[in-house]
């Protein structure tokens, strides 16, 4: 027997019957005469792993009878079928997918964060992917560019994506989070300035959620307490603070406030967060982890096949995402 390929050990860690359970909850092979949902979802994740960003490079491949393909169930692919199952197939068949194999990465990815307190920690963002915006009206960002925008938080233990929400390049950070983004009690979130309103601040904190974020320079407070630092390690001010705005009167209680100044650069840096119990450097190093999701990021635009898609639709370019986080 020949050597089988990577490819081929790739796709035998998913169950063909996990597999079908999913397409038999979303109904996702109805009236299919010659692309099932699997081969349709296995040319995605072909084109994922071996760079073939085009429909007709894909096609060549599945087109031919090969030994290995038919070993796995998956039969021909069509430009025309393959062009027509982007458009139409259930979104919600792959986002089942991603959650499943996201357990099993789980299961086996490290457990420590690094940091000295139990509960999770995440570090939540998103990125803007460019789309063509005469190809894809639907995707207006702004002026004359079209783009789509994928927002995830990290895991700092395994730096894996805990879910996947996309939406259009014009959608603003907060209002996703506001809208579609659940934390469990007891986490604790890093994230950059896009994400301060103070009413979902609250909302997170009167959840049991803990957030690490910087400070908006425009933030008006009156100190209450101040703690004693080591401005020697550049901890330079440890301060409970209560917001004074009528915006920040949203905020009902009482924040901390640190200023830490970077030896090595020179640079000061405000922290806003609902932490009262973790060191000064604690803090700053759990901002400084929120990098990791920007890593992420990166990795997917340079390794995966988030560029160039391979439909226009909405449909077509969100399962293409998907894929490729399941490829991730």
């Amino acid at each position: 027997m020949a050597q089988n390929t990577i490819f081929y050990q790739i796709v035998k860690l998913i169950p063909r019957s996990q597999f079908q359970a999913f397409v038999n909850k979303h109904d996702a092979d109805s009236h299919v005469r010659t692309l099932d949902a699997w081969t349709w979802f296995g040319a995605l994740l072909f084109g994922q792993l071996t760079g073939h960003d085009s429909i007709r490079a894909i096609e060549r491949i599945f087109a031919n009878s090969d030994k290995q393909m038919n070993r796995l169930g998956f039969g021909p692919v069509r430009k025309s079928t393959l062009a027509d199952a982007n458009k139409v197939r259930p979104l919600e068949l792959l986002e089942d997918l991603f959650h499943y194999v996201l357990a099993r990465a789980q299961s086996l990815a490290p457990g420590k964060t690094g940091f000295r307190f139990k509960g999770d920690v995440l570090a939540l963002d998103s990125t803007t992917i460019e789309l063509c915006l005469a190809l894809c009206p639907w995707a207006r960002f702004h002026h004359d560019k079209g783009a789509v925008k994928l927002h995830t938080a990290i895991d700092i233990a395994g730096n894996l994506p805990q879910f996947a929400v996309m939406t259009d390049g014009r959608v603003h950070d907060v209002t996703v989070a506001k809208r579609d983004i659940v934390f469990a009690p007891g986490t604790t979130v890093a994230f950059d300035r896009a994400y301060i309103d103070y009413a979902y601040l609250n909302d997170l904190n009167a959840n049991g959620v803990f957030f690490v974020t910087r400070m908006k320079s425009n933030c008006q407070f009156r100190v209450i307490e101040c703690r004693p630092t080591n401005r020697t390690r550049g901890h330079m001010a440890d301060q409970l603070i209560r917001l004074k705005s009528q915006k920040g009167g949203l905020y009902q209680g009482v924040l901390r406030r640190i200023s830490y100044r970077d030896p090595d650069t020179g640079k000061w840096l405000l922290f806003l967060t609902n932490r009262f119990d973790l060191a000064t450097r604690t803090i700053c190093d759990l901002y400084k982890a929120r990098w990791k999701v920007e890593l992420f990021f990166k990795t997917l635009k340079q390794y995966l096949r988030v560029k160039k898609f391979l439909g226009t639709s909405v449909n077509a370019v969100k399962a293409q995402i998907y894929v490729a986080l399941i490829a991730y």
